[in-house]
């Protein structure tokens, strides 16, 4: 059987957007083969789950935050499992668990950015270096798993996140969002948690002054909640923009949509994104971005051509590079139909699940032939690798 073991499934969050396409991935992978495949949610709800990717519904079992019933559910299913794909750094440790239940387990371990960013603690690195491999969604990711984790070069493979089939498909029914009604709408989606400053929220809004000299009619829509809202709001009304801003909260997936369609740019300044699947999201609209050239969003924005990066923090260079969009509307269509092009040649589904099989057949593979599987991004290939493909 093939087992799949995530913190969340159904969550918020870009995190919780790739664990549902992993999820995808492994059922249409076991189901090809004729096999059973088994998703464990630890934080979902307990009892049965189910989630829609790309038109088809999958399904999972949620723990309610239970780790003992997690773990021993996984001990139980250990001896038929023949692939084990566990979807945070988090969950490696029940791996070297399961390999009580069978021994020579092989498993794999997702990691997905900063929190693999800094050295885990022993049992952590163990537990990582343990695994047959594990993937990075990008380079920087996939560095700091080899010099902060002291991972083998052959254990780390570089897979990019992608989008579900049809995400930025047009639905004439798609709801309006409230606010705002007039052109000049800069958008960022991100989770707002305190423990997360680094999102680069702050930094927009420190922008909005020279913004809004330059182009009155511009408006800043936050989409997405959590306990740092508060003093980013009091931050807009200290800087005297805060008619300007919006902080919408979590919206439902057509809401959101509603809101990438509605744009004119996508913004999130962030240092601490390991890929950034919201840009994915913005992309796939047809909508230029502008990133902190930082962690995994240089893999994604090719500055100048599909939106541009800007050094964390660097609030003037943000705020030019805001005018110069919204001032411009033949620049920005320009960079959002190559953004959308970059994503049909790099980011989809279709990426995302060959990739993913290509590690699991290539254990395969060198596992009857006795030898080390997974295909891995060496030292070499990480210069010429191209972002969005899996070097060999």
């Amino acid at each position: 059987m093939v087992l799949g073991l995530f913190g969340s499934l159904l969550q918020c969050g870009g995190i919780e957007r790739a664990n549902r396409l992993i999820g995808a991935v492994l059922t249409e992978m076991a189901r090809d083969q004729g096999q059973r495949c088994e998703l464990l949610s630890l934080n979902e709800p307990p009892g049965p789950l189910s989630f829609v990717m790309g038109g088809r519904q999958y399904s999972g079992i949620g723990f309610g935050r239970q780790k003992l019933k997690f773990v021993v559910r996984a001990l139980r299913l250990a001896p038929r499992v023949r692939v084990a794909y566990l979807a945070h750094p988090n969950l490696a440790r029940v791996g070297l668990v399961m390999r009580l239940a069978k021994p020579g387990l092989q498993y794999w371990v997702a990691a997905h950015g900063f929190e693999t960013w800094e050295p885990l603690n022993p049992l952590g690195r163990w537990a990582l270096r343990a695994a047959q491999g594990v993937t990075a969604p990008s380079r920087f990711t996939l560095e700091q798993l080899l010099q902060a984790q002291g991972l083998e070069p052959s254990k780390v493979s570089l897979l990019p996140h992608g989008l579900e089939v049809g995400f930025a498909d047009s639905v004439l029914n798609d709801p309006d969002p409230p606010w705002p009604s007039q052109p000049g709408l800069i958008l960022t989606v991100a989770r707002l948690a305190a423990s997360e400053p680094g999102k680069g929220v702050d930094s927009v809004i420190r922008a909005l002054p020279q913004v809004l000299r330059a182009v009155p009619r511009a408006s800043y829509v936050v989409v997405g909640d959590g306990d740092d809202r508060p003093r980013l709001q009091r931050l807009a009304k200290g800087t005297g923009v805060h008619q300007s801003v919006h902080f919408v909260g979590h919206q439902s997936e057509a809401e959101l949509k509603s809101y990438y369609r509605k744009a004119e740019v996508f913004v999130m300044p962030s240092c601490q994104e390991g890929f950034g699947i919201v840009f994915l999201e913005a992309m796939a609209f047809g909508k230029p971005v502008i990133g902190a050239a930082s962690g995994g969003i240089p893999d994604i924005v090719i500055d100048g051509a599909t939106g541009y990066l800007v050094n964390y923090g660097d609030v003037d260079t943000l705020a030019a590079r805001l005018i110069r969009l919204l001032a411009d509307p033949d620049l920005r269509q320009k960079m959002g139909v190559a953004a959308r092009q970059r994503i049909k040649e790099n980011y989809t589904f279709d990426h995302f699940r060959r990739h993913l099989r290509q590690l699991f057949e290539s254990h395969d593979a060198s596992h009857r032939a006795h030898q080390p599987w997974g295909r891995s991004v060496r030292g070499e290939d990480r210069e010429t690798a191209p972002p969005g493909r899996l070097a060999s």
